[in-house]
Order: C-alpha cells, then structure tokens, then sequence
C-alpha cells in the first residue's frame, strides 16, 4: 500500500490546480500592468494627484501579486500532501483580499472622475453618476465586510462557509458586478449624446466608445464568473482563480486606459494631418491661374487652426 502510495504520489489536482494557475496567470497580468506603468509615467503631463493615483494602484497591485505568493505558498509547501491547511483563512489571503477591494475602488471612481469630464462637454444624468457612486460605495462595503469575516472566521471559510461571509460576499461581487455594466452604459450614452456635426470628433467618440465597451465587458464577464463558480461550486476552489486576476484586470486596465488617450491623439491627429494636406493639395490645384491677390487670400485661409483637431484633444485630455 505504501508503495503504490510512493509511485503514484498524492492527486491533489481537484483542490489546488485552480489556485495554481490562476496564480500563473495573475503574474502574467502584473508583468503587463509593470508594462503599462513603465509607459505611462515618464511621459505624463497628468496632474499630479492622478499620477499619485497611478503610482499607488501599482504598488498595490505589487502588493497584492506578493501576499497571493505567500498564500500558495503557505497551502503548498509548509503543508505539502495535507488537506487540513484548507480549514483556515491564512493573514496574507486577508490582507490581499483589503488591497482587492481598495483597487476595486479606486478603479471605478476613476470611471466616475472620467464621466464627470464627458458629462460637462455634452448630455449626461448626474442621477445615474450618483447611482454609480452608490453602487461603488456598497461595493467597497462588501468588500470590507468579506475582509473582517475573514479575520474573525478565519476556519470556516474555504471548507465551511460561514453565513455572513456569503451575504458580504454577494454584496461586494454583485454590486461590482452592476457597477462596471452602468459605469459602461453611462460612458456610451453621454459619449454618444457629445457627438458633432464634425466627422473627426465623432472618429475619436466611436474610438473612446469602443475601448470602454471592451474593459467594461472585460471586467464584467470576470466579476460574473467569479461569483458563479463560488455558488455553483462550493467544493472547489475554482473561484480563487477568478479571485486573484480580478485585481490584476482592474490595474491593468485602469493604465490601458490612461496611456489610450495619447494613442488616439496621435491616431486621430495623424488624420487629421492627411485630411488637412490633401485639402490644401486640391486649393493649390484651384489656385492656378489665379490672380497674386486671390492666391494670398485663399494661402490665408490654409493656414486657420483645424477646429476638429482642437476639439478632439481638449476632449481627450480631460477623459
């Protein structure tokens, strides 16, 4: 019995293959948020308590990679084979899951700070900003609830759920959840709601629309998985995984979206220049034969600042 027990060794695949590479994924997503703050930084004009902000959502986000690392540590090593780790909570699963809920927050309250911006260039409800703002806030209470319960029930958690920690649990999750799909569909219809009779605004509008559909449904699509698999299967730890990458996925995009302003400046802007040259190409062609009056008249008009170009930086930039 030993033996067979010695060659084929303990499976415990079922229990901790979710943790596992959900962790292997979490450290790809922190290598790109590392990425994506390497761009940021040296070339933000931002103001400075954006780029404090931005600085803190990377240490946290660095924080959290490191306190996930110590827990599958602590579940794999120190107590390879035993199943009996399971039964408690260690500190560092807790302290990640506060710095979870402190990005969670910072994240969506700068969606709020970016509809703020779209709401004063066009159409826009502050009611369904104030809802957002209300969802945000009880989804940070959640999240502090499921933080407390996990330090004072910290052995009846993963093998047996404690009551309260589900209520908090699906407070935090699913208002996470609701939040992100109104902070989407409210960035949609104000953008929408901004357009102009100026086909280049309108180009830079569906680009914006675009992006936030993407993280919206992004981080929507993850938030929903994570609280499926933690009441479909109670048994399993597959939830962890979800849990350990909803963080990195909000970091992450929360710079995607900072450095994508410059990268539709430059897209549109680039445009906007070819539009502008071909323009001035088709006056040149009109203009001869003209008198040196006339030419000196229409030369004038060719060089009047591009009002689209202008617009659409303003625009950005306060996005």
């Amino acid at each position: 019995m030993s033996s067979a027990l010695e060659s084929n060794g303990i499976d415990l695949a079922f229990t901790f293959a979710p943790v596992y590479w959900g962790f292997l994924v979490s450290l790809v997503l922190c290598g790109i948020t590392v990425i994506q703050a390497y761009i940021y930084f040296p070339h933000s004009n931002d103001k400075l308590g954006l780029r404090f902000t931005a600085g803190w959502m990377l240490v946290l986000d660095l924080a959290s990679s490191t306190l996930v690392a110590l827990t599958v540590y602590y579940y794999l090593i120190p107590h390879y084979g035993s199943l009996l780790p399971l039964q408690s909570i260690p500190p560092e699963l807790s302290a990640e899951c506060l710095i979870s809920t402190i990005i969670m927050l910072i994240s969506q309250l700068y969606f709020v700070y970016q509809l703020y911006h779209v709401k004063r260039a066009g159409k826009g409800s502050w009611r369904m900003i104030g809802l957002i703002v209300l969802c945000a806030i009880f989804t940070f209470a959640g999240g502090i609830g499921c933080v407390s319960t996990m330090y004072i029930y910290r052995h009846g958690l993963l093998a047996n759920r404690q009551n309260l920690f589900i209520i908090f649990f699906g407070i935090a999750k699913g208002f996470g959840a609701l939040t992100d799909i109104l902070a989407t569909t409210a960035m949609c219809l104000f953008l929408t709601s901004s357009k102009t009779s100026m086909s280049q605004t309108n180009s830079v509008l569906k680009s914006l629309m675009q992006f936030v559909i993407h993280r919206g449904a992004l981080v929507t699509l993850v938030q929903t998985l994570f609280l499926i698999t933690f009441f479909i299967a109670p048994n399993n730890l597959s939830w962890l995984a979800f849990h350990v990458n909803v963080t990195k996925l909000y970091t992450n995009t929360f710079f995607a979206m900072l450095n994508a302003r410059d990268h539709l400046k430059r897209k549109h802007s680039v445009k906007s220049n070819l539009t502008i040259s071909r323009q001035g190409s088709n006056r040149e062609h009109r203009l001869k034969g003209s008198s040196m009056e006339s030419q000196e008249s229409s030369e004038g008009k060719m060089y009047l600042p591009p009002m689209p170009t202008v617009t659409k930086s303003v625009f950005i930039a306060e996005v």
